[in-house]
């Protein structure tokens, strides 16, 4: 698959329905960018409305098979690490607003190819709030294998989700400079939030910490 297409794709998965003038930012006449819309078009990977380009199943699952850092296709599930992150009565949260509907989950983020476990804990953690803690920090929850699909089946997401604890205290919570998705919030509000991926409600609300969890999910939310 070309370069190009893929950062088409990728840019639409990110931030769905987007007009043509903000989707091909930073390519010209040269680099043929008409031709590989047309290409997406005519596999189906997306569509053309009255608003913009809209990646559509086929295409979620064709960019999703690449590293969506280095956009090479690496044919294995996509392996995150994420925190249960906790201070006082509040628990960190992550929003997805730029979706079709709103929905959450837990702070989280993939090693780097060849990055210890050790380091990519602390340079996650880091990278979601500002805050470096080191490895003794992070206590080992569970590993979740999950499954997104759409309501008519078809696979969205296949992810390996290593779970990690970590408690914060009221001096390191005001050096937090949270990424801009994150958001700390009490257990009652949390349980009221809409559209929660299925490891807030796991880990947080029913606190089940089984080693070890494969499920499937069902949702349309890029779509």
């Amino acid at each position: 698959m070309h370069q190009i297409q893929k950062i088409l794709l990728k840019r639409l998965l990110i931030s769905n329905n987007q007009k043509y003038s903000l989707l091909t930012q930073g390519y010209g006449f040269e680099d043929n960018v008409v031709f590989h819309l047309k290409q997406l078009l005519n596999k189906h990977f997306i569509e053309k409305q009255k608003t913009g380009y809209k990646i559509i199943t086929k295409g979620v699952k064709q960019i999703t098979r690449y590293d969506l850092e280095k956009l090479e296709n690496t044919g294995f599930k996509t392996f995150f690490v994420g925190f249960v992150c906790k201070s006082g009565k509040e628990y960190l949260v992550k929003e997805h607003p730029a979706s079709k509907t709103n929905f959450y989950n837990l702070p989280s983020g993939k090693p780097r190819f060849g990055e210890s476990i050790e380091k990519a804990l602390t340079e996650i953690f880091c990278d979601n709030t500002g805050l470096k803690l080191k490895y003794k920090d992070f206590r080992y929850l569970a590993l979740h294998l999950k499954t997104v699909k759409t309501s008519k089946g078809e696979v969205l997401f296949d992810d390996a989700l290593a779970v990690y604890e970590t408690a914060i205290d009221e001096s390191q919570k005001l050096k937090m400079k949270l990424n801009k998705q994150l958001k700390w919030m009490p257990f009652d509000e949390i349980k009221k939030l809409p559209n929660r991926w299925p490891e807030i409600d796991i880990l947080i609300i029913d606190k089940n910490f089984t080693n070890f969890l494969s499920y499937e999910f069902m949702s349309d939310y890029i779509l």
